[in-house]
């Protein structure tokens, strides 16, 4: 497990500030949750943090590695392997069975999926999905097609897994089960987790809050 540093992150679109030396520190195993507004700038602090998105200043700063010095080929091997990510609309491949979807972060980075089966097994296991494995998305619930993109972002053991409102395409009661699996996830596995989320119950899960405003940080607990 590794700390995660951002240090006076700035970022600009067409001339206005989307976010103004945002500068925090995120413990190895901490579960973190990011509110604010519509407009606030926590999704693209996400998307720098996960090295989606170049900073026009700052860094961050993942274990001993500056992503934001990283070139796009590096970033990319980095994502591959050492970041999981999990949106809002699962982004499941539709052709592709749960198993393969699950198992796609391996194959991308050219590893053997052999190697990986024990983790699978344990993860399956661990989320109640193993009677969909060989379903496809299109069968699944939301919550079920959720729970398996949360899979699918902890297969290759990353260091953290970055949240773009998790639940924001879910009822309330698959919701609530998204996020009681990555609270157990997190307890249980000692995954670092950041999510952006409007919801004050899904907040509620994390051990730490960041509020940002108008592209500060407004409160930090």
């Amino acid at each position: 497990m590794k700390n995660i540093e951002v240090s006076g992150i700035q970022k600009s679109f067409d001339g206005r500030e989307i976010l103004h030396s945002v500068s925090f520190k995120i413990k190895a195993g901490d579960f973190l949750s990011i509110t604010g507004e519509s407009g606030s700038g926590k999704s693209t602090l996400l998307a720098i943090m996960g090295g989606v998105l170049k900073p026009d200043g700052g860094t961050v700063t993942i274990g001993d590695a500056e992503i934001t010095s990283l070139s796009e080929k590096q970033l990319a091997v980095l994502r591959r392997t050492k970041i999981g990510f999990v949106y809002q609309f699962f982004n499941l491949v539709p052709t592709m069975t749960v198993r393969d979807n699950i198992l796609l972060p391996v194959r991308l980075a050219g590893g053997r999926v052999a190697d990986y089966e024990e983790k699978l097994a344990k993860l399956v296991e661990f989320t109640r999905l193993s009677n969909v494995l060989s379903s496809y998305p299109d069968v699944l619930s939301g919550g079920e097609q959720q729970r398996a993109a949360i899979l699918r972002a902890l297969i290759h053991d990353p260091d953290v897994i970055f949240l773009d409102e998790p639940t924001g395409n879910l009822d309330s009661e698959n919701a609530r089960g998204v996020m009681e699996l990555l609270k157990d996830l997190n307890k249980t596995f000692g995954v670092t987790v950041v999510q952006v989320t409007h919801s004050e119950q899904g907040a509620s899960y994390g051990n730490s809050r960041i509020l940002v405003k108008d592209g500060s940080i407004e409160t930090c607990s």
